[in-house]
Parts: C-alpha cells; structure tokens; sequence
C-alpha cells in the first residue's frame, strides 16, 4: 500500500512537538511532503529542526487561502494535511484543503461555531474525504487503560464525573489565546468534553458561571459548568488563576474512583475505602502514592525527552485507516468535533447570561 503524502500546515509548537513526532512514528503510512504557515520565521525553525523536509510555502493570512494554497505547485503531490494553526484559521484552511480534493487533519477546537463545523462536514462527505478532529488525550496510554476498565465495569456504575483545570498564566502560550471566545477557555476546554463524552454519552450543558479579572482580559478568572453525558452528571472546574498547571478527569464509580492526570498520562485507580478508619484511609493514600510515582518514573524521561505524544501518534495512525482502509473512527469524526463546539458555545451563552 502506498503511503500517505501529507503537508502541515502550521508550523508552531503543536506541529513541531506533537504533529511531525507522530508522523515519524508511523512512517509506513505516511510521507510528509512539506511544511505550509503564514509566518516564515517558524517555516525557517522547522526546516532547520527536521532537515529531511524539502517543501515550503508561505502564505498571506491577509488574503485567501483557496487561491494560495491552489497555486503551491508541490501541494498538489499531497493526497492529506495535518493543520495545527489557531482555532479561528481552522474552518478557512480546512475548506480551502477539501476544495482542492484533500483528507484533513485539525487541531482542536475542530471550528469556532456550529455552522461552520456543519458546513465542512458536508463538504467532507460530498468530496469523499475525510475529516479528523485531533481529539488525542482518547489515546493516550491512561485514557485507553481508563476505557478498558470502563468497559470492563471494574470501576462498577458511573455516579458522576468531575473535571478540573487549574491554569497557571506565565506559562508558554499563544500569543493569539486572548482574541478567542473567553480565551483560554476556549482553546483548550474541547478536551475537557470530549473526555467527559467518553464515558457517558451525548452532552447536555445544563448550567454554567463564569467570573473575570478586571481590565480586558478575554480568559475567565475561573470558569463552572454542569453537564450531563448521557444520563451521567458531570461538574467542570477551570481555574485561570492558578500558579500551578493541573488538568485532571475523575470518573466517580459504585467501587473504585479513577482519576486521570492529563499532563502526566497518569492513571490512578483507588478502591471505595469502605467506613474510612484509619486503616482505609493510610491504605487509601499509600495506594495513590505508590501508582503515582510508578506512572511519574514511567512517563517522566519520556516527558524530558518530548517523546510522550498523549495518542497523537495513535490518532494519526486511526487518519491512516480511514483514508486507506475506509475505517472510520467516531472519537476522531466531523460529528463529534461538531458536538463539542457546540457544547463549549452553550456553556459560553449560559455563562454570559449571569
């Protein structure tokens, strides 16, 4: 089978550290042709990292991108695109690639609204292409373990789950975060959903609250929001103040209590500690201590390494399937981006109306 030629486009931190590693990883379904972006000092950055790239193009984001991306004459070699660029260049870029006869890969969030996520699915589907949404932490190596057990009810019946973000501001970011819907919210709480849908099913936003720091800042100081996945309550928390980073899912079970330590790819399961004596709860804690530092020691040089890749690898190799074996995969699909746009807007219109 031959493999899959394929451009980036984008050429930032996510396409140098998540994207082109998960590409060399599976190197016998894909070829990468070139590196597209509309700032050439990244083009530049990226070819002197990976120096087997030979294609470049720059584009003008002050003009269109159909047109452009028409006239690059080595794209038209490429059979697929992975587009890691800011959510709001999502649904231009992805328009323009299945116009000229593309498979597409996109960062999350897949679009900025509803419509838009509608109208390239339809496009997809008339051109015979696919569309992927790069939901990646479903890959990960704890979030696949989590699944596991999930199905396997080990974790006995889902009472709840909690989600919680604590977000600490001078760590590295976008510079663009702030021209999104509440900021940092938005380019980041898609994984949120669609970790929560995981494990339930369709999202219903129920309720949501938000507070903001002084002055003109987009991001909320923190952010609340009540759900259900399926007929399964879940509670979101997102703090924006924080002086530390710690993204975690809780999946509250009948017997055990799983929780997920996104950053980390750490999965900790704790048994229902019963009346809570001290035994319970001494046997509780030493449980907790020693699959933490297990997973930490596992996953820490890889971390240092830039090696832990949080399922992209797994994501891109599922893109392969689809574009070559016709096997589609609902976690990645048009339909469920377009589920999680539309959650995280609604939980933005509740939170306004407070």
């Amino acid at each position: 089978m031959n493999k899959i030629k394929v451009a980036i486009i984008g050429a930032g931190n996510i396409s140098n550290t998540r994207h082109i590693p998960g590409l060399l990883l599976q190197k016998e379904f894909f070829e990468i042709v070139g590196v597209i972006s509309d700032e050439s000092k990244k083009i530049v950055k990226t070819k002197k990292k990976y120096k087997f790239i030979q294609n470049v193009f720059c584009l003008d984001k002050k003009k269109e991108y159909f047109p452009q991306l028409q006239a690059c004459n080595w794209l038209k070699q490429v059979d697929a695109v992975i587009i890691g660029t800011p959510p709001k260049q999502h649904y231009p870029l992805v328009k323009a690639c299945l116009l000229l006869e593309k498979h597409v890969l996109v960062e999350k969030p897949m679009m900025m609204n509803v419509i838009e996520c509608e109208e390239v699915n339809q496009l997809a589907e008339e051109r015979k292409r696919v569309l992927y949404v790069m939901h990646s932490f479903q890959f990960s190596n704890g979030m696949i373990r989590l699944k596991q057990l999930f199905d396997e009810k080990q974790l006995g019946e889902i009472k709840s789950i909690l989600e919680l973000q604590l977000s600490n501001r001078q760590r590295r970011l976008p510079i663009w975060y702030n021209e999104l819907p509440f900021g940092l919210y938005y380019d980041e709480a898609a994984h949120f959903f669609y970790g929560a849908r995981k494990f339930g099913g369709k999202l219903k936003v129920l309720n949501a609250h938000a507070q903001f720091n002084e002055g003109n800042d987009a991001t909320p100081r923190f952010l609340e929001a009540q759900l259900l996945s399926g007929e399964i309550p879940v509670q979101m928390y997102m703090n924006f103040n924080s002086p530390i980073c710690e993204w975690g899912l809780i999946l509250i079970g009948e017997k055990k209590i799983a929780i997920y330590d996104y950053f980390k790819d750490i999965l900790i399961i704790l048994k229902n500690d019963q009346q809570h004596y001290a035994k319970d709860v001494l046997k509780t804690s030493f449980s907790f201590f020693f699959q933490f530092w297990k997973g930490f020691i596992k996953n820490g040089l890889s971390m240092v390494r830039g090696t832990l890749l949080y399922g992209h690898d797994r994501c891109l190799k599922k893109f392969a399937e689809a574009i070559q074996m016709k096997k589609r995969c609902f976690e990645l699909g048009g339909e469920l981006g377009k589920e999680v746009v539309e959650a995280m807007n609604e939980v933005i219109q509740y939170a306004k109306k407070e």
